[in-house]
């Protein structure tokens, strides 16, 4: 496609979820509109989300839910906003305890009704175009490893690191830097963590619910055991944080409580009520049902008692270092599996360069970033993919309002 002579209201980089509402929006509303994609497919990533089943967005909704290193106040509840905007194009939902996912279970029914409304509305899309440089004259000029896009306004919504094996990409970060706008540290975020602790080894395949805690952070959920690593919700949860502590090598162990039901003194309680019933039980024995058996395995290692010890020859401390080990089993941390394995990417364009009203650059009038590119992250549950439809949103009413 020759674009050399055309010049677009809008050219928008990057055609993931961000980037495909966005122009939508803006088509609607009747301005010229370009797509440009580094992958031979719009919307690539979207197929991975929500380990492909796509939970695009939450019933609890709010700053509370995001990190960055600016205030986030101006994020709201928008969620039924999506909810509408996705319906419009044929998505019907299901609510699974707040968790929104298409009625289909499959993301690909989001791709491809975005990728049909694209097409529907006429937008150019410029598909295996990797970006090599955004300038600005009386134009602002996009420049492609294939082609040069002229435009009165460009959005960088081009992601993160995050998944390169399905197309991430520095560039968004390298534009923002050339227009003398600061960045943040990166980390990998919604990702695994990894481990060489022995215990691992014993807990591989193990799925167990309780609430994993990292210095200051915690958060509950089903925890995934590997040989080498941990994940599931919780650890994804607080993986950021991990992440940039590996960065500056401050690493500490990963806690876990896998008993978040019962106290420490109402734990202490329950075992010696289990002791003193069947005296000459097993310690396996009288502890089996508060958790996962192999996990009760490794809490009596920890705490020093042999597997086949009957509890009548248990004393005080023996049964302080069960409570303490079974509300604090302890892992020892290497780092995050890394961007390839990673959902979303923690950092970016700092938000002090960016009016949150609008989107758009303080440093550059008409340039616009949305999504994961900007310094948002979320947690895990669908707020990465509300947050690409907020800030889409925003920047679209703002490019709207000026150029109409």
């Amino acid at each position: 496609m020759n674009t050399d002579e055309k010049v677009y209201d809008v050219c928008i980089i990057g055609a993931g979820f961000s980037g495909l509402v966005l122009a939508i929006k803006l088509a609607r509303a009747g301005l010229l509109v370009c797509l440009v994609e580094l992958n031979r497919m719009v919307g690539r990533r979207i197929l991975s989300t929500g380990n492909g089943r796509c939970n695009f967005t939450n019933s609890r909704m709010g700053a509370q839910y995001y990190y960055s290193n600016h205030s986030l106040d101006f994020i709201s509840d928008n969620h039924n906003d999506l909810r509408q905007f996705l319906n419009e194009l044929g998505v019907y939902d299901k609510d699974l305890d707040g968790y929104y996912y298409p009625i289909t279970n499959q993301a690909k029914t989001v791709r491809e009704a975005l990728e049909n409304e694209i097409g529907f509305l006429g937008i150019d899309v410029l598909l295996d175009n990797r970006v090599t440089e955004v300038s600005k004259a009386d134009l602002f000029k996009v420049t492609t490893t294939r082609t040069i896009v002229n435009a009165k306004k460009v959005c960088v919504a081009s992601g993160g690191l995050a998944a390169a094996t399905l197309g991430s990409s520095k560039i968004g970060y390298k534009i923002a830097q050339s227009f003398k706008m600061k960045t943040t540290k990166l980390s990998p975020a919604l990702v695994g963590v990894k481990s060489s602790s022995q215990c691992l080894k014993e807990l591989a395949g193990v799925r167990a619910t309780g609430v994993v805690s990292y210095k200051d952070y915690s958060c509950e959920g089903e925890i995934q055991f590997n040989k080498d690593s941990v994940s599931g919700y919780p650890i994804m949860c607080i993986s950021r944080f991990i992440g940039f502590d590996e960065l500056d090598k401050k690493l500490s162990d990963i806690r876990i409580d896998f008993i978040p039901y019962l106290s420490a003194e109402q734990l202490k309680d329950e075992l010696t009520k289990r002791f003193n019933r069947n005296p000459k039980a097993t310690i396996l024995t009288a502890l089996v049902g508060l958790c996962n058996e192999k996990a009760i395995e490794q809490i009596v290692s920890y705490s020093r008692i042999y597997g086949d010890t009957t509890v009548d020859r248990l004393d005080e401390e023996d049964v302080e270092n069960l409570v303490y080990f079974f509300k604090n089993f302890s892992i020892p941390v290497d780092g995050t599996k890394g961007f390839d394995s990673a959902q979303v990417t923690a950092g970016g364009v700092d938000l002090s360069e960016i009016d949150t009203s609008s989107m758009e650059s303080l440093k550059c009038k008409g340039l616009y970033f949305t999504g994961e590119v900007l310094d948002v992250d979320g947690i895990c549950g669908g707020y990465n993919l509300n947050w690409a439809y907020t800030s889409a949103d925003i920047a679209s009413k703002s490019i709207i309002k000026e150029l109409q």
